[in-house]
């Protein structure tokens, strides 16, 4: 009797157990259900990676379009002026007398060519008429004749003229008086011009800061190209464009400035990590130009 009872618990589990083909055929089902849902899963998060690619296209396309829209929208040119631009082997003219109104650091300037600069009188008033009066030759009168381009920011891609302080050293008389003033640089909208193109011309704010000036400025930069300048946006005053003359702008782009040797770097370098702050006045020296670039003669044209 006890044998029957064991033989009829071993027929009841064996009935409950499944047999080996069906247990084979479940795993196989298991594993077609995992793959179907590792596919949908793949789907899914390509799905979401196309998407988030077409929205970064489509952020993309708009800054493209904001950016080209504003390029577009250009200042209307309201005047121009010319700057004729040669170089001297000298930095100074030390045969100069004191108190003369300079000229050129030597006799017989390597001519380089004319730069025509439209300029933006309705998006920065002030700083058009200022550079006007310097390109003007009036008399009692600062001007750009005979001062230098004294910055070459090679790694940046502009130049700089125009720096205030004694003629005798290719510099600009300072701009003083109630008739300089300049209010553009209070107001935000004269701030708003981008440094997009080769031959942008703008107001140096911040090379004037660096160089310690005070007051109005003379100092304007041309961006060289080939790519934008970004890092001048919000700084400085654009005013200008380059309309003739771009090569001239890439030859005084192209002219030699002083190199530091290797080991007057890592002092820099050094100093700069230490938070010395004569390196960065140390480091200024670096894009200054081996030889005098001269702005030989300026004017201002009737056919705006």
């Amino acid at each position: 009797m006890a044998r029957g009872a064991a033989a009829s618990t071993r027929g009841a589990v064996g009935a409950a157990r499944p047999s080996r083909r069906a247990r084979v055929a479940a795993r196989a089902a298991a594993r077609r259900v995992s793959r179907d849902d590792a596919k949908t899963r793949d789907d899914d998060d390509a799905t979401a990676t196309t998407g988030r690619r077409a929205t970064l296209v489509g952020v993309a396309t708009t800054v493209t379009a904001r950016r080209a829209r504003a390029m577009d929208a250009t200042p209307r040119v309201t005047a121009r002026a010319y700057l004729d631009v040669g170089a001297c082997e000298g930095a100074a003219n030390a045969a100069r007398a004191l108190g003369d109104d300079g000229g050129a650091p030597c006799a017989t300037p390597e001519p380089f060519g004319r730069i025509v600069v439209g300029l933006y009188g309705d998006a920065a008033p002030d700083t058009v008429r200022n550079f006007l009066a310097l390109c003007s030759n009036a008399a009692e009168t600062p001007t750009l004749a005979g001062t230098t381009f004294h910055k070459i920011d090679k790694g940046n891609g502009y130049v700089v003229g125009g720096k205030s302080g004694s003629p005798r050293l290719g510099q600009v008389s300072a701009l003083t008086g109630e008739r300089f003033s300049n209010g553009d640089v209070t107001r935000a909208s004269a701030f708003e011009g981008r440094h997009f193109r080769p031959g942008t011309v703008s107001l140096a704010l911040e090379s004037a800061a660096k160089d310690g000036e005070y007051g109005t400025t003379s100092q304007f930069l041309i961006t060289t190209g080939p790519a934008p300048v970004p890092s001048l946006d919000n700084k400085n005053i654009v005013f200008g464009r380059v309309e003739q003359g771009l090569d001239v702008v890439q030859r005084l782009s192209n002219e030699k400035t002083f190199k530091p040797s290797e080991t007057a770097r890592a002092y820099n370098a050094l100093a700069n990590l230490i938070g010395d702050s004569r390196a960065g006045k140390a480091k200024a020296a670096w894009i200054k130009p081996t030889r005098a670039l001269v702005i030989t003669g300026c004017g201002v044209l009737d056919d705006a």
